[in-house]
């Protein structure tokens, strides 16, 4: 009898191993099916493209649960330790072939847990492309620019990107108006015209605190950052309420204050250069060598 129930054991045993293994490719199939729908509508790419992901998740499934399985089973026991030494092997070479690829998926990993970036917010890399991100996966980040193109970027280089990042803690910006003057300029009232259409332009945000209200602090500081041979060159700081407003809020601005100042009489600066033009029959002098 005991070898008998030691039997049914082992069937019950396989069975249910056998089971979980359809459970699990299963469960893998629909996962990976969900994320390819999602990442083949962000890069508009067909969904059939990740079934070879799918058949290989299934397959490994399978394979560990027969490696499993042979070791149950008497006098087998050596095909599955070869089956797991196959494995082993198999798993080292395809290590070493998808180390990036594997790489990518840690990097992912990281930027799930830490959220240096979300998707929705606009960020910068330190070589000067931006846009907004739009899809973070396991494997890249898909960032829109401005000109609606999609950057497909391995989370590896991201993540050893310096990326600035407007949204974390704080939304709002700080953009700075640089604004030549001429010599001959009414500053005052060039700074004064400055403060006030700043301060009507819809995405403004006064940034001053109780205590700097109370002091009478300018709501926009314009500084004199240097005098240069042309011009005397003035700084406004002007908050923005998201940093994705600022890049609109500066342009309007400066045609602002362009046509302010036009109808105001504030003179901008402009650099003149001084050109001398020789007649067309003119003949420099010839001097005689002397002796």
């Amino acid at each position: 009898m005991k070898p008998v129930l030691t039997d049914m054991r082992q069937v019950i045993l396989i069975v249910v191993i056998l089971g979980l293994a359809f459970i699990f490719s299963y469960i893998a199939r629909k996962a990976l099916t969900r994320y390819a729908l999602h990442s083949s509508k962000n890069l508009n790419v067909s969904p059939t493209n990740f079934r070879l992901l799918k058949t290989a998740s299934s397959f490994t499934i399978f394979i560990l649960a027969l490696i499993i399985v042979f070791h149950l089973l008497p006098g087998l026991e050596k095909i599955g330790t070869t089956l797991l030494a196959s494995a082993g092997i198999l798993s080292v070479i395809i290590g070493l072939a998808a180390q990036q690829t594997f790489g990518n998926i840690i990097s992912g990993i990281f930027i799930f847990m830490y959220k240096p970036f979300r998707v929705g917010e606009y960020v910068e890399l330190n070589n000067g492309k931006n846009g907004i991100v739009e899809d973070i996966n396991l494997r890249f980040t898909v960032i829109r620019s401005g000109e609606n193109r999609r950057m497909i970027i391995p989370n590896t280089l991201i993540s050893n990107e310096v990326v600035i990042n407007s949204n974390v803690n704080f939304n709002r910006v700080c953009i700075f108006l640089n604004i030549p003057l001429a010599y001959d300029a009414d500053i005052d009232k060039a700074i004064s015209e400055i403060q006030r259409l700043v301060a009507v332009h819809p995405d403004y945000y006064d940034s001053r605190t109780p205590e700097w209200m109370q002091k009478e602090s300018p709501n926009v500081p314009v500084r004199v950052t240097s005098l240069d041979h042309f011009s005397v060159n003035l700084c406004a700081e002007a908050w923005c309420n998201t940093d994705t407003a600022s890049y609109a809020m500066k342009c309007d601005l400066l045609l602002a204050i362009k046509k302010s100042f036009d109808k105001e009489g504030i003179k901008m600066a402009t650099q003149t250069i001084k050109v001398i033009l020789e007649h067309p029959g003119f003949e420099p002098e010839k001097k005689e060598p002397q002796n």
